[in-house]
This record gives structure tokens, sequence and C-alpha cells, in this order.
């Protein structure tokens, strides 16, 4: 009978207690590249154990759900909220408003009353093209 060889293969990267302090950081708000990084592992490690381990991929998935709403909450009350997180609160709202009316008055404020605010047209010029330079159709679909 042969004894058990111990120390042989490759170690245990990503044990028990490696995956615990993953889902702790992912549940804190950490992002997965981030938490992988902050336990010492490589990033496709955890998603490599979620796919082979059904448990841990459970775990996985509500620690993801519970650290986006810890991220998001971590957003200040600003109009950055209130346009892509569709944050409606009070001061949110006062933030969105007086950021459109400030970019209201500062492109007007500019400009008298009156003027076009058109770009500069640039004229194609046309000039006789010899062989194999570029030809008027060249430009004339440029423009286009």
């Amino acid at each position: 009978m042969t004894a058990p060889r111990r120390g042989r293969g490759r170690p245990t990267v990503f044990d028990t207690p490696a995956q615990a302090a993953y889902l702790q950081a992912v549940l804190s708000g950490m992002r997965l590249g981030d938490a992988a990084a902050h336990i010492g592992v490589n990033r496709v490690v955890p998603a490599r154990y979620a796919r082979a381990d059904r448990e841990f991929g459970a775990l996985l998935d509500e620690a993801k759900a519970v650290g986006a709403k810890v991220r998001v909450e971590g957003v200040p009350h600003d109009e950055y909220r209130y346009n892509v997180l569709k944050c409606r609160c009070e001061v949110c709202t006062r933030a969105a408003r007086v950021g459109r009316a400030g970019r209201r008055t500062d492109t007007t404020a500019d400009e008298p009353p009156g003027t076009e605010t058109a770009g500069a047209v640039h004229p194609i010029r046309a000039e006789a093209a010899g062989v194999g330079e570029s030809s008027t159709s060249f430009l004339l679909a440029r423009a286009s």
C-alpha cells in the first residue's frame, strides 16, 4: 500500500478563507477585479471557482447584487446621480435644475442677440488632378 503524497501538485490558491475574504470585499462594494487583487489572486480565479462550485457561485451572485447597491449608495447626491442613477430626491433634483440653468446661461451669455452659431464652412477646392493624384470625385465624396 502506498502512502498519499503530500506537497505535490499546485497549491490551492483560492481556499475557503480566501473565498470568504473575496466575498466580504465584494459585499463591501469593491469591484470584482479590485477584490481579487485585494486578496492576492488573479481576477479570473474567482470566476472559475464560481463556475465549478455552484454554492460559491450563488454566494458570489448575492454578494455582487449587494455590492452594487453599496456602490450606488456611495455616490454623492448631485446632478450625476439624478441623470444616470435616476435618483429623484430633492437634493439631486435641485442640483440638476441648477446645473441645467447654469449651462443655459453660460452658452447664451457669450453671444450677442441675433448672431448665428453655425460652424465655419470650408470650401472644397477642386484643382486639376494629375495622373495618380486625388480626383475631384474623391473630394466630393469626402465633402458629403
